[in-house]
């Protein structure tokens, strides 16, 4: 069955979430921007029959979902609305700009009984999956501390930046911690167990004009018992993604997009086992072409990023799990990750803030 869906946002609403939610099998038949003759040429390149500029118009018609793929600032309002309505809601990461937005959005969505989802791809790639299953297990004993990195040469070079103006400041929900580290943050929740602890702070980029941070490095405690640290940088010079678990029998690191373990008999892979590989089905060839994507506006990584986004696999089994959870509410699977998900990443994000102001651990809810 064909579910109609709105997507709201013309830069990685055209790029990644179109071309995704038409490979899942979603009917995508508007899509809304602010600017008009953009978003009509970006529909006409989609073929995506609706282009306008209301997103009250386009939830006042017949879809079942809409997509906020916004600014974070966008996002409680629109979502508020169309859950409002009855419309089943896909929203971009961070979930909104603070605790107490996010858990009036995550409330509403508990209180209206549409399907929320929220945008953790990243929760789709096999490695991280496995890895999960595995920390499940007890697979590396007791868990003892994990590093998790990302650091990457987006805004590095001098002069004007390759970024949209929301980005630059805090008060638009721009920066570094909170539009990767939503992702680091999740994963780690995902993987290896809930935040009870953090002590950190972010670097803002006040050279270049931002109020928002361009890095953040924080220590943290898991409920678990795990320590561990994250750090991440969008001025660094090399491309850095390093995810490391320590357990008293076993440390696990994920290189690329490989999963191995290293114990005293050496180093081995870990491969996604059938199980795994079944719940991220994303009812396509993994090595399937996705529709054309769109030339990029800028010559720097966030451009390149946005106009061929790389995560468009996952992103599509994300899209197919959503349709299937809509059409079955039996349907669950631990890789959607929803407006709860979305409240608990703003809560440690907002501890770090706060550690920073008051320069203190700071506890968990």
């Amino acid at each position: 069955m064909a579910l109609k869906v709105a997507v709201v946002g013309t830069n990685i609403g055209s790029t990644l979430h179109v071309r995704s939610l038409k490979a899942a099998g979603w009917d995508v038949t508007t899509l809304v921007g602010r600017d008009a003759a953009r978003t009509a040429e970006r529909a006409a390149h989609f073929n995506i029959p609706n282009a306008v500029t209301s997103v009250e118009a386009a939830i006042d018609s017949d879809i079942d979902a809409i997509v906020v793929a916004t600014p974070p600032e966008f996002h409680p309002t629109m979502a508020l609305a169309a859950m409002k309505a009855g419309k089943h809601v896909l929203c971009e990461k961070p979930l909104a700009l603070t605790v107490s937005l996010a858990r009036e959005m995550r409330d509403a969505a508990a209180a209206s009984g549409v399907v929320t989802a929220l945008q953790h791809q990243q929760r789709w790639r096999p490695e991280y999956a496995m890895l999960r299953k595995q920390v499940g297990q007890g697979a590396f004993g007791e868990l003892l501390q994990g590093s998790f990195t990302f650091d990457v040469p987006m805004t590095n070079r001098p002069g004007p930046l390759d970024v949209p103006d929301w980005w630059f400041t805090s008060e638009t929900g721009g920066g570094w911690l909170r539009n990767w580290n939503s992702h680091g943050i999740d994963l780690v929740r995902y993987m290896i167990g809930e935040f009870a602890a953090v002590s950190g702070r972010v670097h803002p980029d006040n050279a270049r004009g931002m109020s928002a941070d361009d890095g953040y490095v924080f220590a943290f405690l898991l409920k678990n018992g795990m320590q561990g640290v994250m750090t991440g940088s969008c001025r660094s010079w090399a491309y850095d993604v390093q995810t490391r678990v320590l357990g008293s029998d076993a440390t696990a690191v994920i290189e690329g997009v490989s999963l191995y373990r290293y114990d005293k008999n050496g180093k081995s892979v870990i491969e996604a086992d059938s199980e795994v590989l079944a719940l991220l089905d994303p009812g396509i060839a993994r090595d399937s072409r996705p529709a054309e994507g769109l030339p990029p506006t800028g010559e720097g990584v966030y451009a390149e990023i946005h106009a061929h986004d790389g995560s468009y696999i996952e992103q599509t089994a994300l899209c197919a799990a959503f349709k299937r959870r809509i059409l079955d509410r039996s349907y669950d699977n631990p890789a959607l990750a929803t407006f709860d998900d979305g409240f608990a990443a703003m809560q440690v994000i907002e501890a770090v803030e706060r550690s920073q102001r008051e320069g203190k651990w700071v506890e968990l809810p």
